[in-house]
């Protein structure tokens, strides 16, 4: 049996297992029980399959405070905050189901129900982005060469807060004037500039050619990756009729899993 739902309350241990026993220590999720008990299902949405009863993929979408973002005019690095948003993250399929086809599935588990069933009219659009270029430790290169030295925290410290902090931080304590691109070393930026991190490269271009996400000309503070949006008008542009897509995207899970 494979299920394809919206999360409650009652799946969140589940939750934080699948994250804390299978998934990089860097990906973006909320790691708090009694954080993630206190948001969920008012500015915390979790999203995710089942396969005969156990979780085995999941994603988020969390509305924030802060969208924090850099813009590049003028050959010059600018930070820019347009405050609330609706930010996704923490894509993830357990390993042992990797290979199975289900990004699918669970990219119509987020976006039919947001954008069909959760929201009458206007729903909001999604944001995300995918881990860009990392140092040798692990950590985002981009940040380990240039934020870390612009603003003294750590990449690690980035990471202490609670979930949904870390914009705000990045926010308070990069130079509001605008960086002249040439200050940076040349090989930090093309090794970062719109660059995600290799692993994930195939699943990036995946989203993008069903034509659900669009790439923008918004980059990540910690990484300088892409963002990337989902609309509305672009998702039911693309599966026309959202419901009969999210049918057909869970047949195909349930065909890729019925000898599992």
């Amino acid at each position: 049996m494979v299920e394809a739902l919206l999360l409650g309350e009652d799946d969140i241990d589940d939750v934080i297992r699948l994250y804390s026993n299978y998934a990089p220590h860097d990906l973006r999720s909320p790691k708090d029980p009694l954080w993630i008990r206190s948001h969920i299902g008012i500015d915390l949405f979790i999203f995710g399959v089942r396969h005969k009863g156990e979780l085995i993929a999941v994603a988020w979408v969390a509305e924030k405070k802060d969208f924090v973002y850099f813009t590049i005019s003028n050959d010059h690095l600018i930070l820019k905050n347009d405050g609330n948003h609706f930010d996704s993250g923490g894509f993830f399929i357990r390993p042992d189901y990797q290979g199975r086809g289900l990004l699918r599935i669970l990219t119509a588990a987020i976006f039919t129900p947001w954008f069909a069933r959760m929201h009458i009219t206007n729903p909001p659009d999604i944001w995300g982005r995918m881990m860009g270029h990392k140092s040798e430790k692990g950590n985002p290169l981009f940040w380990k060469e240039v934020g870390e030295k612009l603003t003294r925290i750590s990449y690690h410290s980035l990471l202490e807060p609670p979930f949904g902090v870390m914009e705000k931080m990045i926010w308070d304590h990069w130079p509001r004037d605008p960086i002249p691109l040439v200050e940076i070393p040349a090989a930090i930026l093309e090794q970062t500039l719109g660059v995600s991190f290799g692993p994930l490269i195939e699943s990036k271009n995946r989203l993008i050619s069903w034509g659900f996400t669009e790439v923008m000309n918004r980059y990540v503070p910690t990484s300088l990756n892409h963002f990337m949006c989902a609309t509305k008008e672009n998702f039911l542009g693309c599966v026309g009729d959202p419901e009969r897509f999210f049918e057909d995207a869970l047949s195909q899970a349930k065909n890729s899993l019925k000898n599992v």
